[in-house]
C-alpha cells in the first residue's frame, strides 16, 4: 500500500491496486463518525461512440443512464437502494458526462455495505423483463427534465457554445433516444466500461485503510473478469466561434436568470499547467463578481440582483467562464455583466486575499468525507490523477502569471442565455 501525500495539507491518501486492475483510494479521519464509499467507472453519458479492436460501436444517447437504472435493480426488479437502507445507509447512483458512480454513506455496517456495493455492480445478470419495465420511468424522468430549470439552462447554454462536443445532448437522453435503446446496447456499454481496470473505489471517513484494502482484495479474488480492451474515442473538432450569441427561453422559475458564458481556446492562453490556469481564471472571476466584489455589493445595494455567482469549466480544448445572476431586471443587469467581463481587473492585493481564502477553504474541506470523496473522484477522472500540490499551486501564483493570463484572455466568443418565468395563462 502506497501513501499519496497532499503537500501542505497534512493529509494523505492510501493507494493500492487489486490483481484485476481495480484501484483503491482511502482517506481516513478518526475524528469523524461517518464514511462514504464510491465505485466509479470511467464511462458516462458522452461515451456513445467508441472503437474496440478496430470495430466502431455506437449506442444511443442515454445508454449510460439507462444502465445505471438497471444496475440499481435486484434480479427480481426491486430496488437495490432498499438493501442499503436496511443496512442503515444512504445510497445513490449518478451518471455524469465522463463517469458513472455508485455510492453509499453511513455510520455503521461499513463492510456489509461495501460488499453489497461491489457484488451488486460488478456481478450483473441482465433480465429482459426488468429492462423493459424500466423504460417507462426513464421516459418519465426525461420528460420531467424539461421542467428542470437548472438542466434546461445547462444544455441550452452548451448548445449555444458548442457545435460538435457531445455535452450538448441531455445526459438522460432525449425521448427518441431512450426509445431506441436495446438491452444489447446496455450489455455492450457494460462490457466495455464496467471492468476493474476502468474503475476505482474511493473510501473516505472513519475507516482503517489496511483493513479496507485487505477486504476489497479478498472480495475481488473471488470474481472472474475477461481481458479488458481499452476503447478508443473519436476526436471532436470544435470551432472557436460560439453557435449562438443570445437566446431567451422560459422555464419553471420565479425570478429571471441571466447566464453569460465566454468560450476561450486553451491554446490562446499562456502555457502553464491546466490547474494553475483554471485557478487564476477562477480567482479573476471571484475578484470581479464574488461576494466581496464592489460590483456585487453595488448591484445588491441598488436591488438590481438577487444573486451573482461564477464558475470556470474545462471542456476539452476550451475553458468556459460563466457568470450567473438572478435578477428582476435582466435588461438592465446584462449590459453591466458583459461590460465587466470585457474589462476584468486583477488587483494583486485582492487576488492574494482570495488565494488565502481558497487555501483556508481547501484545508477545511478535509473535515467532510463526502466532499473529499467527490473531490478525489473528480480529479481521477478529469486529470487522471490526484492533484497533490493544489495548496502549493495557489501559493505560487504570481502577479506576473495573472498579468499574462489577462493579456491573452479574449472575451470575443460570448454567449448569453436569459431565462424568464413561464408565461401565466390569462
Amino acid at each position: 500500500m502506497k501513501e499519496i501525500v497532499l503537500k501542505g495539507l497534512d493529509e494523505k491518501i492510501y493507494y493500492d491496486q487489486c490483481d484485476n486492475g481495480l484501484k483503491i483510494y482511502v482517506w481516513t479521519n478518526e475524528k469523524i463518525n461517518t464514511f462514504k464509499s464510491a465505485l466509479v467507472f470511467k464511462g458516462g453519458a458522452e461515451n456513445t461512440t467508441f472503437t474496440i479492436e478496430n470495430k466502431k460501436r455506437t449506442v444511443p444517447f442515454g445508454t449510460a443512464h439507462y444502465l445505471e437504472h438497471i444496475l440499481c435493480k435486484n434480479a427480481d426488479g426491486s430496488s437495490l437502494l432498499g438493501k442499503f437502507n436496511e443496512l442503515q445507509s444512504y445510497s445513490n447512483a449518478s451518471t455524469y458526462p465522463d463517469k458513472t458512480l455508485y455510492e453509499f454513506v453511513g455510520t455503521t455496517n461499513f463492510y456489509e455495505n461495501l460488499e453489497l456495493l461491489l457484488n451488486s455492480i460488478q456481478e450483473k445478470e441482465f433480465v429482459e423483463e426488468t429492462f423493459l419495465s424500466e423504460r417507462g420511468p426513464i421516459l418519465e424522468e426525461a420528460s420531467m427534465n424539461k421542467d428542470n430549470a437548472g438542466r434546461l439552462a445547462y444544455y441550452t447554454l452548451n448548445n449555444e457554445l458548442f457545435l460538435n462536443y457531445p455535452n450538448r445532448i441531455e445526459g438522460t437522453g432525449r425521448v427518441e433516444d431512450i426509445k431506441e435503446i436495446t438491452l444489447q446496447n446496455l450489455k455492450d456499454f457494460y462490457n466495455t466500461f464496467y471492468h476493474p481496470e476502468n474503475s476505482f473505489l474511493i473510501v473516505t471517513g472513519k475507516v482503517d485503510p489496511l483493513e479496507v484494502v485487505h477486504f476489497v482484495k479478498k472480495n475481488q479474488k473471488k470474481k472472474l473478469f475477461s481481458r479488458w480492451i481499452a476503447p478508443k474515442f473519436p476526436r471532436y473538432i470544435e470551432p472557436k466561434k460560439v453557435t449562438k450569441t443570445y437566446q431567451e427561453i422560459y422555464a419553471n422559475i420565479e425570478v429571471p436568470k441571466i447566464y453569460v458564458a465566454v468560450k476561450v481556446p486553451i491554446r490562446s492562453l499562456p502555457k502553464m499547467s491546466i490547474i494553475t490556469l483554471l485557478d487564476i481564471l477562477q480567482l479573476l472571476l471571484v475578484c470581479n463578481f464574488g461576494s466581496t466584489s464592489l460590483l456585487k455589493e453595488e448591484l445588491i445595494d441598488k436591488k438590481l440582483i438577487v444573486s451573482l455567482s461564477t464558475s470556470v469549466d474545462w471542456e476539452r480544448n476550451y475553458v468556459i467562464l460563466k457568470v450567473t445572476s438572478k435578477t428582476k431586471y435582466p435588461e438592465e443587469v446584462l449590459p453591466i455583466l458583459k461590460e465587466k467581463l470585457k474589462n476584468l481587473e486583477g488587483n494583486l492585493e485582492d487576488v492574494l486575499r482570495k488565494i488565502k481564502s481558497e487555501i483556508a477553504n481547501l484545508v477545511l474541506s478535509f473535515e467532510d468525507p463526502e466532499y473529499v470523496n467527490d473531490l478525489l473522484a473528480y480529479m481521477l477522472v478529469k486529470y487522471g490523477k490526484i492533484i497533490t500540490n493544489e495548496k502549493e499551486i495557489l501559493e505560487n501564483i504570481k502577479a506576473s502569471d495573472i498579468e499574462k493570463v489577462m493579456k491573452k484572455l479574449s472575451m470575443d466568443e460570448m454567449s448569453v442565455l436569459v431565462m424568464y418565468p413561464n408565461k401565466k395563462d390569462d
